[in-house]
């Protein structure tokens, strides 16, 4: 015997796992993440510090871990290499809005543990070593990352959203 309700209750699990295809991303622990160039249009966005709550417990121990290992090896003076981010973000744009370099370019900083990225579009080959010369000198960096594309059309060599995740605030 079939039962009139068991429709509905199909209807309501395929609603219920649509719901569940759609993750949202966070930047659960704030790291600084800002465009500081954008004359490219169609440059995708990187994703940035943007993680799934799955992906942010896995990261929580790692931080702690790797936050703390620059203060016992004596390498940073304050106690995590994380509390060093908002000055090197703060720097970081200043260097970019005092730079003439790269005003054709799209591209976004995140700053995380002293490393920073720079991610996005640029319209010659050179934009890499340009991107590393104006951040040249930095205070507190550890390393500077660059993931740039010459072409916007093609697929960037960085993480962006993926299908079915969108951001989320807090």
């Amino acid at each position: 015997m079939q039962r009139p309700y068991a429709a509905g209750f199909a209807l309501m699990a395929l609603a219920v796992s649509g719901a569940n295809a759609d993750e949202i991303v966070r930047n659960w622990f704030d790291d600084p993440f800002f465009q500081v160039r954008s004359a490219i249009a169609g440059c995708p966005m990187p994703l940035g510090p943007y993680v799934n709550e799955e992906q942010r417990m896995h990261e929580t121990h790692y931080r702690l871990e790797r936050g703390l290992r620059c203060y016992l090896e004596k390498k940073c003076s304050k106690p995590s290499s994380y509390m060093y981010d908002a000055d090197i973000a703060s720097a970081v744009r200043t260097r970019f809005d005092a730079s003439p370099q790269l005003r054709d370019a799209s591209l976004w900083v995140t700053v995380q543990r002293r490393f920073v990225w720079v991610e996005g579009c640029v319209r010659s080959p050179r934009g890499q070593r340009e991107i590393e010369a104006v951040l040249r000198g930095v205070p507190d960096v550890e390393r500077v990352i660059v993931f740039v594309s010459a072409d916007p059309r093609a697929p960037p060599p960085y993480r962006t959203l993926g299908a079915g995740q969108r951001r989320g605030d807090r």
